[in-house]
């Protein structure tokens, strides 16, 4: 509810009565129907305001004029009669310019969006475009939800970096997630959108207004694009609206805490819809008066040698004024992690650094973290994390950070996949030099032809994100054509790809070598496909994130079908010629679910790339395998016969049916032949499994076994 003493500050936005002045382009016109999306939503991510109200309705169906008179405009998809235009909307064939129209009149049929975008005043004709939904104009869809701001944030003026535990000092921007519908989590169409949107700073028992309320968003007409930024914060897409209601609707705007002395205030959130249903939520604050705000994230872009060999790392600094520095952490493990001997801190106005003497064929990962100049140095969160090997003499590698989404399975600011790559290309044995960097890095530097090999990974990233930019594609294809190994790896890649542009479709086509068949593997399992990949397996999509819409492809242009999932759907498609080739997975790799599978499978791609791998040895059914497990199903224990083809040290995994490895048992060295292992049903530290579905594996030498199925029973 709104306090009492916000009501008279209110009454001017408030929208009272509404009139229906003008009937729905739609049967029964006077109705209310549905809302799909309203007017000044955000874009894409960050790319325009919306111009008008979508209104579902089926392709082919009849869509009928609101405002008797002349039409005005035509186009292959929209047409204007007076004050409105119809978009995504085939006019009829018997309409032209000029010809007076009645209201009630049919003005075309709905396109395949499946929906009326209605345009007043505005849109296809260039107009200001104005809120049908206000008073005086069409009735607003009539609902008793009240808008929600379930996510509210205070961020440095213009840096989008958090405070923490909204103790917050400076100038503070402040940013609310908002959305008028029955569930923020889902697109239902009952939706007005948010009308306007404000705050005001309270005394810690709300009862003296300190400053506002200000209201800078109010939906009445279209803003200018170019603003947009100003409106919405990263983060915000056409289903996510993150307001900075600091900011006026064309300049910077801020809370400045210094005006007040350091305490516990709070701080109002106001939102109402074109009902005018209104919301209000109160966070409550701490006033600092000494810094307490991290400096911003800085970005590692690349990780590598240098012209004369000698490690080279770069980064983008952060925006932040009172940044002191940075401090370069490295590991052996991934777990324990120090400063580079002889780096100490790095001066605030570096954007690199190189590093002498680095150990040749060494293996190492490193990140960076920026401090600031308080009394107590305040750090930043740390960047990625990447990995790198130094050796001139040997063929060289780039792996490609490509994945930028924070918003889907993923959710936090940094990652370390790429170090998922790098270590994979290590297990494996493989001798080469590793470098890593930043896809923007790339289209940057335009050098890829020093690479013999190039992995790229893109997550989750999508069609807002982009998993190839145009800039990217034309990198990738100038590398491959000049003779270069390809690795892809992502969840989406055709997914966006065929439903962008014929440039996009005709990458995937022609230059990775697959057309995009449907956006769900729906199999968290994997087989590798005679006559390269035969042998593969391993189960994927639950760590470190979620993998919930994998795609699958069929093979184009010479393609060759790589790896199944369970369900025989195709989850990678290979191609190699004289010169180059390409590997490409409709699934994240860094999903894979152990360190051995995802070092096989990496072993098993770059000797297909190096026209290493032996047809005839692949094709021959491996010894290294499960022989026979009985009883089974079993109640107690069950032996598992096992063999290997040749002598080393051999494990055993067992993985519940989630792909959550149980146990792991170390068979030690062993020689070519038959053996035995028996299975009580107990995990790795002794504890009884419940009965259900497991499936055990044979490992040696990063070589893995078919997997079988195993039935506890109790």
């Amino acid at each position: 509810m709104i306090p009492k003493h916000f009501l008279f500050l209110l009454m001017p936005l408030c929208l009272f009565a509404q009139i229906n002045n003008f009937s729905w382009p739609m049967a029964p016109m006077n109705i209310q129907h549905r809302i799909s999306a309203t007017f000044d939503e955000c874009r894409e991510d960050r790319d325009h305001f919306h111009n008008g109200t979508d209104m579902p309705l089926a392709p082919g169906e009849n869509v009928l004029n609101i405002q008797a008179g002349l039409v005005l405009e035509i186009g292959s998809d929209w047409i204007r009669v007076e004050d409105f235009a119809y978009v995504h909307v085939i006019p009829l064939a018997t309409l032209h310019v000029g010809n007076s129209v009645a209201q009630g009149g049919v003005v075309g049929l709905t396109d395949s969006y499946a929906h009326v975008h209605l345009n007043y005043g505005g849109g296809a004709s260039g107009h200001p475009a104005g809120n049908p939904l206000l008073p005086g104009k069409i009735t607003p869809f009539v609902d008793s939800y009240h808008p929600r701001s379930p996510i509210i944030q205070f961020v440095s003026d213009g840096s989008f970096v958090a405070f923490p535990s909204n103790n917050i000092s400076g100038r503070v921007d402040i940013i609310a997630q908002a959305a008028d519908t029955t569930d923020l989590l889902s697109s239902i169409d009952m939706n007005n959108g948010i009308y306007t949107i404000g705050w005001a700073l309270y005394t810690a028992d709300t009862t003296e207004v300190l400053q506002g309320p200000f209201f800078e968003f109010e939906a009445n007409v279209q803003y200018s694009n170019a603003n947009i930024n100003w409106v919405y914060a990263p983060g915000s897409s056409t289903s996510i609206y993150k307001y900075i209601i600091t900011n006026h609707f064309n300049y910077n705007g801020f809370l400045d805490c210094d005006l007040y002395p350091p305490g516990p205030y709070v701080v109002a959130v106001m939102s109402s819809d074109t009902q005018d249903n209104w919301d209000t939520t109160f966070v409550p604050i701490q006033i600092s008066d000494i810094d307490i705000l991290p400096p911003g994230q800085p970005v590692i872009t690349y990780l590598g040698p240098d012209d004369n060999g000698a490690l080279h790392l770069e980064w983008t600094a952060p925006n932040d004024p009172d940044l002191a520095g940075y401090i370069l952490e490295f590991s052996s493990t991934s777990e324990s992690w120090t400063p580079y001997p002889g780096t100490d801190i790095l001066s605030a106005d570096m954007t690199s650094v190189t590093v002498t003497g680095f150990p040749v064929n060494a293996y190492r990962e490193f990140r960076l973290v920026a401090i600031d100049d308080a009394p107590i140095p305040n750090r930043s969160q740390q960047s990625d994390t990447y990995g790198v090997r130094l050796n001139s003499t040997a063929e060289n590698v780039l792996i490609v950070d490509g994945f930028d989404r924070t918003n889907g399975s993923w959710t936090s600011k940094s990652h370390n996949f790429a170090t998922y790559y790098a270590e994979a290309i290590v297990n494996s044995g493989s001798p080469v030099s590793i470098s890593t960097a930043t896809n923007e890095w790339v289209t940057q530097s335009q050098i890829l032809s020093a690479y013999d090999v190039v992995i790229w990974f893109v997550g989750d990233d999508s069609r807002t994100e982009e998993t190839f930019s145009t800039a990217e594609q034309n990198v990738i294809s100038n590398y491959l054509a000049a003779g270069g190994y390809f690795f892809a790896s992502g969840a989406e890649i055709g997914y966006d790809l065929s439903a962008g542009s014929a440039g996009d479709q005709a990458f995937l086509n022609q230059t990775l070598h697959l057309a995009y068949a449907g956006d769900d593997g729906n199999s968290p399992a994997v087989n590798g496909v005679a006559p390269y990949f035969s042998g593969i397996s391993f189960s994927y999509g639950t760590t470190p994130y979620e993998e919930d819409w994998p795609d699958y492809f069929t093979p184009n242009s010479g393609g060759q079908i790589a790896l199944q999932y369970g369900n025989s759907r195709n989850a990678a498609i290979s191609y190699r010629d004289e010169s180059s080739g390409t590997f490409v997975m409709g699934l994240a790799f860094e999903t894979i679910d152990t360190e051995l599978a995802r070092s096989n499978l990496m072993d098993r791609i770059l000797r297909y790339f190096d026209g290493t791998v032996n047809i005839d040895d692949i094709q021959i059914p491996a010894t290294l395998s499960i022989s026979r497990i009985y009883p089974n199903p079993f109640n107690g224990s069950t032996r598992i016969d096992y063999q290997l083809d040749e002598s080393g040290i051999a494990t055993l995994y067992v993985f519940d049916i989630l792909g959550h490895q149980v146990i792991t048992v170390a068979l030690g060295n062993q020689n070519a032949g038959s053996y035995s292992w028996n299975w009580n049903g107990s995990d790795q530290f002794g504890s009884a499994l419940p009965s259900g579905a497991y499936f055990a594996r044979i490992g040696q030498k990063l070589r893995q076994s078919s997997t079988q199925k195993l039935l506890l029973l109790k």
